[in-house]
């Protein structure tokens, strides 16, 4: 025989039915109207060892990359949470998190003892009803609800009902196996917690920014910045005995202020989790689904309990919170969609459930068939409950959510991009560098951008970088922000007399600050001197008062008057509300000078309403 064909096996053919099912099968689910996650699901049940039997039982491999997914799935929530909604609703996040618990745990402990089931058993289950996966949170939040408070509510009390399932989980585990006292478990669990809040607002966000700053500007090192991180949360979670989705959860928190919702870094990593890594922890679900067992009479009436006291409780949870919070019926819709889904706690509490002897083979299939229905009728109810809610109107932008930073082919100062920094941190936004210069010069290279690129964006700052070629540095500057309607424009040794007629930048930027820096500084200010020159009270209560707070934090101090003067190592911020774009010398006694024009009404509504933040 001169050729030998064998079957094909291995890792190849896996990943290779793994990502066939990630492609086709939600195109073909939706072809009949149904939504793409089930065709995961049905995709994951045919070519599993319960199907066509092409993964065979006990693959790892898929299983595997499914907790990847799901670790991934935690940590993209915490991360995309608007932190600013959700610290003006903490009160209906707590509420709503003890709600959503309390009401399936009671239901699955009386499940339990109509089973007559022993004390443990019945807590462990209903520990495990009370719990959800947020598995439809990047539909929700597509959908333009992210920032919607009973949404940022329901994402909030994740962390909660999560974490008092697997204390549950850990005491009664703890007590049942032998392997420690229900208190010396339960203290475990509190110093697991612990570390990882502790680390979550300490620790993780300096490392992440030290990380940032050193490899930062590559793009490929700031995604692997993000993953490294919620890995080793989850990791140090999992010591304490505590689910690492939990860890996952704290780490996107913990990075939430490093990366922008609209940033390249966000962009990248919302692609990488919608395209691979959450359908596959979807298809790995349907790996479980084993029909022979969960049809059967008992296992089914089993099953039929724990969906009622878990989507029962979950609806009575959601439906209390609209006189309770003031949620709309609506919103109390979504939020049922939001915390229905079961897998991930619920997963876990099974299987240790079912290793310690409290949970029977019928129990562990009847819980299956409770994840496929509670996924299957919160992503059915999805869409029509999302589109009742309607779509927060835009307010005013805050300062820093759009930053522009326009200037030379050379690239922006040091002090340049401090400015920027400080404006966009607060609002956790990006930063928009404009590399502008005038037609006739020699045109910036892609390598030369990529350079830039690199260099700029190393540290904190997370944004973008293009170039704008007109008839006059002025003209790319004006067209640059008409492309982009930016919240801030920085203009960085650029408006000077030489560089063309500024009024059409002017008009543009009637309702838009715009801060000009020159001056011999190139580096970070010890502090800052802010002037007001003929500044209205508006200003002076409003525009001013930001300036403050942003450009100089503690070591700022406001003077009245003309610009000059500033102390040796700061920088005169002179606030203005006339726009000096006739080429006079803005750097009076050789001091650094930012020029801040800032139309009265262009700031009302994003700094005197509180507007900024996540």
């Amino acid at each position: 025989m001169l050729i030998a064909i064998e079957a094909p096996s291995g890792a190849a053919l896996e990943f290779v039915l793994l990502f066939a099912v990630v492609l086709l099968g939600p195109v073909i689910v939706e072809r009949a109207g149904i939504p793409g996650i089930i065709g995961l699901l049905l995709g994951g049940f045919a070519i599993g060892p319960h199907g066509i039997g092409w993964v065979e039982a006990g693959n790892r491999t898929i299983p595997e990359l499914g907790q990847l997914g799901l670790l991934y799935l935690m940590f993209v929530a915490g991360l995309e949470l608007d932190m600013a909604v959700l610290r003006a609703h903490k009160r209906e996040a707590l509420t709503f998190g003890v709600l959503t618990f309390a009401i399936p745990f009671g239901g699955g402990v009386l499940v339990g003892a109509s089973q007559h089931w022993a004390l443990p058993a019945s807590l462990l289950l209903g520990s495990l009803l009370a719990s959800h996966t947020l598995i439809l949170y990047p539909a929700v939040r597509d959908a333009g609800l992210g920032g919607n408070p009973a949404v940022a509510s329901a994402v909030g009390a994740t962390v909660l009902t999560d974490t008092l399932a697997l204390v549950v989980l850990a005491g009664v585990a703890g007590s049942e196996s032998g392997s420690g006292s229900t208190t010396s478990v339960l203290v475990e669990v509190a110093i697991g917690l612990a570390v990882l809040g502790l680390g979550s607002i300490f620790v993780l966000p300096r490392v992440a920014r030290l990380a940032l700053g050193m490899w930062g500007g590559d793009r490929a090192a700031r995604f692997l910045v993000a993953v490294v991180s919620f890995l080793v949360m989850a990791v140090v979670a999992e010591v304490f005995g505590i689910e690492g989705i939990v860890g996952a959860f704290f780490a996107g928190i913990a990075l939430n202020p490093l990366v922008p919702n609209e940033s390249p870094s966000m962009e990248r990593l919302d692609f990488f989790g919608n395209a691979v890594f959450i359908p596959v922890f979807l298809v790995s679900v349907g790996l479980l689904l084993d029909p022979s067992v969960m049809f059967t009479a008992s296992t089914m009436g089993l099953a039929g309990l724990i969906c009622v006291a878990c989507l029962g409780g979950k609806a009575i949870a959601a439906f209390v919170g609209v006189p309770l919070l003031r949620f709309t019926p609506s919103e109390a819709g979504v939020i049922f969609v939001l915390t229905t889904p079961q897998a991930a706690a619920t997963l876990a509490a099974t299987l240790v459930g079912y290793d310690i002897g409290l949970f029977s083979t019928s129990l562990v299939n009847a819980v299956l068939v409770l994840i496929l229905v509670s996924i299957v009728v919160s992503t059915l109810l999805s869409g029509p409950t999302t589109r009742r809610v309607p779509v927060p109107e835009a307010g005013a932008s805050a300062i820093g959510e759009h930053v522009m930073l326009a200037c030379t082919p050379d690239g922006p100062s040091v002090l340049a991009r401090w400015v920027a920094e400080r404006l966009s941190g607060p609002d956790v936004g990006i930063v928009e560098v404009v590399v502008v210069h005038e037609e006739g010069q020699r045109p910036v290279s892609h390598a030369e951008l990529e350079a830039l690129e690199r260099d700029v964006f190393r540290g904190g700052l997370d944004g973008s970088i293009r170039p704008v070629v007109d008839v006059t540095v002025a003209a790319a500057v004006a067209h640059a922000v008409a492309t982009s309607s930016p919240s801030a424009v920085v203009v960085d040794g650029l408006a000077g007399p030489a560089d063309g007629d500024w009024s059409a930048l002017e008009r543009l930027a009637a309702g838009t600050p715009v801060l000009l820096v020159g001056g011999p500084g190139d580096g970070r200010p010890r502090g800052v001197e802010l002037v007001q020159e003929g500044a209205t009270e508006l200003l002076d209560q409003v525009v001013v008062q930001e300036l403050a707070t942003r450009l100089g934090r503690r070591h700022s101090r406001s003077r009245t008057g003309a610009s000059g003067g500033a102390d040796p190592g700061q920088v005169a911020v002179v606030a203005t509300s006339t726009w000096p774009m006739s080429g006079e010398d803005d750097t009076a006694g050789g001091e650094t000078t930012i020029r801040a024009i800032v139309p009265a009404s262009s700031l009302v509504g994003g700094v005197a309403d509180g507007a900024g933040g996540r």
